[in-house]
């Protein structure tokens, strides 16, 4: 087994949307390939209401772990749209 590639984590990305008259956040972040995981977070006001976490092989290349965080951070943005977080 190969030893994980020594690049940082991957920048992440940050939106703000407004459902349901609020302002929501969403944060998408890597860990790097030392701690290959995804996460998600949906906040309000500070709070989160909501984490998706995923992992990865740390051997990936930075292309594909990009669009594994583009289609998670896609992922909870439906969610929310979809009203699985209204609770």
């Amino acid at each position: 087994m190969g030893k994980p590639s020594v690049r940082s984590p991957l920048l992440g990305y940050n939106h703000n949307v407004r459902y349901g008259g609020r302002i929501l956040h969403v944060q998408t972040e890597d860990s790097g390939p030392a701690n290959p995981h995804l996460f998600t977070h949906l906040f309000f006001e500070g709070s989160i209401l909501a984490t998706k976490r995923s992992q990865y092989d740390p051997e990936e290349p930075e292309e594909a772990v990009r669009a594994l965080m583009q289609q998670q951070h896609k992922d909870i943005l439906k969610d929310l749209k979809h009203g699985l977080f209204d609770d």
